[in-house]
């Protein structure tokens, strides 16, 4: 297939910079916010990094906003989060110790248990956090003649995300048991308007977050372009099923507004992915523990921080689609137990101290 960049740009117009995530979270950055964050820690406070992935993601957002609340609740800890290129970027930034706390997904959290490339030269032991989110992904168009995966061909311009997304990937894998080949171009699913507008972009995608939510940046694209959500070969999907770096999940596209088609039989299937957040063994029990406790303090203000943070009301979504061959570090293993009460529920057990 054809490999080829379009160039970074923001093409937020509705939306504006900062103005990003789920449709109805927060809007403009607060400056105040912004100067926490930049800041840094101060005295003797431990300083824990999260990276997450696009700048325009609901993620980001939803945690930016989460952190000045867990820095006003906690005296010795400092959080911050940094947006990344991509989860795919995300296990270097671990590596290099320039974030403490990781967002991956369950492809490449399986590529590093297994050693595979990029991943075979890691130095540290990957552990689990807890459950972030999940999304199938859809493959949207605004050429209405490609209804199915099947019409993609060498011509077609597919952005199965952005370079440097473990997503991008997964989901290149779950193309080629459908296509040949394509022209994969490289766009951030946030900023896929103008391309689509342009016509610099024939296929592109967008999650679906907990199989019912999209981004503020999905509601963007469908007001200026007309977007048809693409259908997958039964066939395909069925080989799919059975290969387990691929998630398969099923959705009812009927119950989302503003596509101008979606296929008739739903629900549909289509490839997904955990997102969960994942860290070093060797990082502070106490500085993770508190963390995690002062977020789930918070928990009563996650409504008015971000749509997507209102999941985490509920204690078993913390360990809802987590990695079964990923281990809990120790700080986050007991605080699933002492807090939540759900460490039955998770699984990947218990790593050593």
């Amino acid at each position: 297939m054809t490999h080829r960049v379009l160039g970074r740009r923001s093409y937020l117009a509705a939306a504006g910079v900062g103005v990003v995530g789920l449709a109805g979270c927060i809007g403009e950055d607060d400056p105040d916010e912004l100067d926490e964050l930049e800041n840094g820690p101060e005295g003797d406070e431990e300083e824990l990094i999260w990276t997450t992935t696009s700048e325009g993601s609901a993620t980001t957002v939803s945690l930016q906003g989460l952190a000045p609340t867990v820095n006003d609740a906690t005296d010795d800890l400092y959080m911050e989060v940094r947006p990344s290129e991509g989860t795919g970027a995300n296990m270097g930034r671990l590596d290099r110790d320039e974030a403490q706390v990781a967002y991956t997904q369950n492809f490449d959290a399986a590529r590093v248990t297994q050693g595979d490339e990029p991943f075979d030269d890691l130095g540290f032991e990957l552990n689990e956090v807890c459950h972030w989110l999940t999304t199938p992904w859809l493959f949207i168009t605004p050429d209405e003649d490609l209804q199915s995966i099947e019409d993609i061909d060498s011509d077609t311009r597919v952005a199965p995300t952005q370079t440097g997304a473990g997503t991008r990937d997964n989901l290149e894998l779950a193309l080629d048991y459908v296509v040949d080949d394509y022209d994969d171009v490289s766009v951030d699913f946030t900023e896929q308007t103008g391309p689509f507008q342009e016509g610099a972009l024939d296929v592109g995608v967008v999650p679906i977050v907990n199989f019912e939510l999209e981004g503020a940046y999905a509601e963007e694209q469908k007001s200026v372009v007309d977007l048809h959500i693409m259908e997958w070969p039964e066939d395909a999907l069925d080989e799919m099923e059975d290969d387990p770096m691929i998630e398969i999940m099923e959705i009812d596209a009927g119950d989302l507004d503003g596509y101008a088609s979606y296929p008739d039989d739903q629900p549909m299937r289509s490839p997904g992915n955990s997102y969960n957040f994942v860290t070093r063994n060797d990082v502070d029990y106490d500085t993770l523990y508190d963390a995690l406790s002062a977020m789930w303090d918070a928990r009563d203000d996650f409504g008015g921080i971000h749509d997507q943070l209102v999941y985490h009301e509920d204690p078993e979504h913390w360990v809802d689609w987590t990695f079964p061959d990923v281990p809990f570090h120790p700080a986050a293993a007991d605080f699933l137990e002492d807090e939540l009460g759900v460490w039955d529920q998770a699984e990947g057990g218990r790593a050593d101290e």
